[in-house]
């Protein structure tokens, strides 16, 4: 899986073609249009590392906020600052 997106990322960058990197697509409506073909990371989940004594959480990009959350929660615990949902809901996922 990794292997692919990253053969996605060097060709893209040989052929000098524009990519659209993007999670759950829950903020599209942000901004103006991208221009490119979109990259899902939507399949690249989990979290690496968690160390609740330390504070520390690394998660990886396609990983959903509210799995975070809920892991976090167990722990009596809680990010730093407040994340916008803009899906209650996963989106579908991406091919890459």
């Amino acid at each position: 899986m990794l292997d692919t997106l990253i053969e996605r990322i060097r060709d893209a960058h040989e052929t000098r073609s524009p990519l659209i990197i993007q999670g759950g697509g829950s903020k599209t409506f942000y901004g103006s249009a991208d221009e490119g073909e979109v990259l899902g990371t939507r399949k690249l989940t989990g979290v690496v590392d968690y160390q609740p004594k330390e504070l520390v959480l690394t998660a990886r990009a396609g990983t959903p906020l509210a799995e975070i959350e809920t892991l976090l929660g167990e722990q009596n615990q809680m990010l730093a600052f407040e994340p916008p949902h803009f899906s209650p809901s996963p989106q579908p996922l991406w091919n890459y």
